[in-house]
């Protein structure tokens, strides 16, 4: 099976919100084409679906490794960036506990 029809069949796969399998199946590729970018990609766009941000910004960023001018892993860092700062401001900021349930 070439690279393309797997790709269709990892995209179905997240679509299907089969995450775990398609994450399986993209690393044993990986395994293979360990540099290539589309596999990449999709790796990063699963771990990102999961919220596993560390493990995705790395995937990202090995991607900027190899190609520095890479669009989508340029914004797929900003968007995670993004996240993870409303994350941050509204665990912060978010002065309600479970504890004032009992006051």
């Amino acid at each position: 099976m070439d690279i393309h029809q797997n790709i269709k069949i990892l995209e179905s796969l997240i679509e299907s919100y089969q995450l775990d399998e398609a994450q399986e199946k993209v690393s044993d590729l990986l395994s293979t084409e360990p540099q290539n970018i589309d596999l990449m990609l999709i790796l990063g766009k699963i771990q990102n679906k999961k919220q596993q941000y560390g493990d995705a910004l790395n995937t990202y960023r090995a991607i900027l490794d190899i190609d520095k001018d890479n669009e989508k892993a340029q914004a797929a860092i900003k968007m995670i960036n993004n996240i993870l700062e409303i994350r941050r401001s509204f665990y912060f900021e978010n002065t309600y506990t479970d504890d004032d349930l009992y006051l």
